[in-house]
């Protein structure tokens, strides 16, 4: 029986829906914004109230990193989504550009702290042949958080759809009571009776002997060679697995999807159909929604290279069909008999993107690190992922005014197809292996020599647990 994993699964990634309604936020909101003389802003201050969600998603993480260890995966969740709660409270009732930059940086480090834990507590409650599965429900949800804003934004004001920023961490709040902590977790911290009823109300089952097991071994193989941040630098192995990811992220992140997320109505206005923005942008989060649906039932069969690699080719297409069409309207020619192109195209893109780089990327990250670097190694590519979003999300408009719309696009498709190339030769297939079996390939790869067999199990204490992080170092 799946259902205690499933809504386990389920309630943990309502955070993901809260991220996802922040970064969507603003294509509905600033046109008002700018146009709302209650509450006046600028267009440079526009562009810094998007960009700031990125500027705290960098320090969510390492203030993560002080309680994902001692105190746990679902006590990081719940402060994830206390400070989710604030930012939602101070945007809804902003008085000031500065109540939005203020709101703007809480929910980035919400988005920290959310991006760090939710893969931990995926991988580590899920069995191996539904983990690619469980995974992609971060997608999923966050996709649900974004259509959110995409549907009811352009027909309620700016305060009322901020407000939505306050229920979904309160329905987080009221549910997480209900969900248990890791086995994982339990094992490292030698609590095995703790492990083994969250195992058991996971699995609905007293038989988990065999897994448990498992986890006991992986926790005993981790426990004997405790990662520092210069284990995760300097062994190859590990370097490997952080360098692929980093690669991945920054996939994901210039395939331009931050810009179509954030300016996807002031994109739509720019092009001439008798569709409306609005109109527009609803249909393209509707179905961006349904194709992150679809892929968590086929994700585990086809594999994660696969969806990763056709996602990133189909996004090229459909990137430089969006590029051609803005650079055809720059130099003056009429584009009125392709004015089906730029939303068909951004639909195309997005249902491509969904299927592979918005939610196997999270699943690969989630399962590629070992247990004892997993820690340091998911920190630094949420802030990386954080700084490629400000990065991205500040210069977009500077870009835009300064060269144009299809520069930024076309500029969108030659990253893509330079990390795409890349992924085909180095990232190895994880769909269905273990932990431990992901982990052995990697070090093979890297380390053909070396025999990655585990001392007997030490003392299992704070110092030296799975996950432990040591600032020292």
């Amino acid at each position: 029986m799946l259902a205690p994993q499933i809504f386990a699964a389920v309630t943990s990634t309502v955070l993901e829906a809260i991220t996802g309604f922040h970064i969507g936020w603003p294509s509905s909101t600033l046109p008002k914004l700018l146009e709302d003389t209650s509450v006046p802003v600028t267009q440079d201050q526009a562009s810094l109230i998007v960009s700031m969600m990125g500027l705290g998603g960098m320090i969510g993480p390492i203030c993560v990193a002080l309680t994902v260890d001692k105190w746990g995966r679902k006590t990081s969740m719940i402060l994830g989504a206390i400070i989710s709660l604030i930012a939602g409270i101070m945007t809804t009732f902003a008085r000031s550009y500065w109540w939005y930059y203020v709101a703007r940086f809480a929910s980035g480090l919400g988005m920290g702290f959310t991006s760090v834990v939710i893969p931990m507590y995926l991988g580590e409650i899920a069995q191996d042949t539904r983990r690619g599965g469980l995974s992609i429900l971060m997608a999923v949800l966050s996709n649900s958080g974004t259509v959110l804003v995409y549907c009811v934004g352009p027909w309620i004001s700016v305060s009322v759809l901020s407000a939505f920023g306050i229920l979904m961490p309160l329905v987080f709040l009221l549910l997480v009571p209900w969900i248990p902590e890791t086995p994982y977790f339990y094992t490292m911290k030698g609590k095995p009776e703790l492990a083994r009823k969250s195992l058991e109300f996971l699995r609905s089952t007293t038989d988990i002997g065999e897994e448990m097991e498992k986890i006991e071994k992986n926790v005993e193989f981790d426990l004997q060679h405790v990662g520092t941040l210069k284990t995760l630098l300097t062994d190859r192995g590990n370097r490997k697995a952080l360098l692929l990811t980093l690669v991945i992220i920054s996939a994901q992140q210039l395939s331009g999807i931050t810009v179509i997320a954030s300016y996807g109505t002031t994109i739509l206005n720019e092009v001439d159909s008798d569709i409306s923005s609005s109109t527009a942008i609803i249909i393209t989060g509707v179905v961006q929604l349904v194709v992150s649906i679809l892929v968590t039932f086929f994700a585990d069969k086809i594999g994660r290279r696969p969806l990763l690699l056709g996602s990133m080719f189909f996004s090229m297409v459909f990137l430089t069909a969006l590029a051609v069409y803005f650079h055809l309207q720059a130099n003056g020619n009429d584009v009125s008999g392709i004015s089906w192109l730029p939303a068909t195209a951004l639909v195309s893109f997005l249902c491509a993107f969904s299927a592979g780089l918005g939610g196997v990327t999270r699943s690969v990250i989630s399962e590629i690190f070992s247990c004892n670097i997993k820690a340091y190694g998911t920190i630094i590519t949420v802030i990386w992922t954080s700084v490629l979003f400000a990065v991205i999300s500040q210069l977009y408009p500077n870009v835009v005014n300064n060269y144009g719309i299809h520069i930024a696009f076309y500029g969108f498709t030659i990253c893509l197809a330079i990390f795409s190339i890349i992924t085909f030769f180095y990232l190895p297939e994880t769909n269905r292996k273990s932990f431990g079996e992901i982990q052995l390939m990697l070090h093979k790869r890297s380390e053909s020599k070396q025999i990655m067999q585990p001392d007997p199990t030490p003392e299992c204490t704070r110092s030296n647990s799975v996950y432990c992080i040591d600032i020292k170092n």
